[in-house]
């Protein structure tokens, strides 16, 4: 008897719901043993391109348990979940908040960790709210300057032609 094969999904999803609970202190121990998944399985997760189907869905049906709970108050020792929320802090993971039940799954979409992600004025949003840039503000931040720095020049050039 052959073994079918598992279907898969990307892991985008999967992968952000994981790092959203991390950030608010779970641990991935407890999110692999939440799910059925070893620690080991769970760190090849986060890494994945691809996830099981049904991991996938495991991933989900945790982070709708977990993601508005206190992992203090389900049994999360203090120090281990300072030490989920250090490590997704250094690594600069999205928090819960940041991510729209609609786009998670979606590769392409970006965390709004300030509701105009990608646009200067959530550039300037992340500053008055010492929020780290993410990506999309940093590239929005560079298109401003590029458009100022194309402005100072014709400027100057304008001058210099009168």
């Amino acid at each position: 008897m052959t073994e079918q094969p598992t279907a898969t999904t990307n892991s985008a999803g999967s992968i952000r719901r994981v790092q959203a609970l991390a950030v608010a202190g779970w641990p991935l121990a407890r999110l692999a043993r939440e799910t059925g998944q070893s620690p080991t399985s769970m760190t090849r997760l986060m890494t994945a391109t691809t996830v099981p189907v049904e991991t996938a869905r495991a991933v989900a049906a945790v982070y709708a348990r977990y993601s508005m709970a206190s992992p203090g108050l389900c049994g999360v020792p203090l120090i281990h979940a300072r030490a989920a929320r250090e490590r997704a802090t250094a690594a600069g993971w999205a928090p819960h908040g940041a991510w729209d039940d609609d786009t998670i799954d979606d590769p392409a979409a970006i965390p709004q960790w300030t509701g105009h992600c990608g646009t200067t004025r959530g550039a300037d949003l992340h500053a008055r709210h010492a929020i780290p840039l993410c990506p999309a503000c940093e590239g929005a931040l560079h298109r401003r300057q590029l458009r100022n720095a194309a402005r100072e020049l014709r400027a100057v050039l304008s001058t210099t032609r009168a």
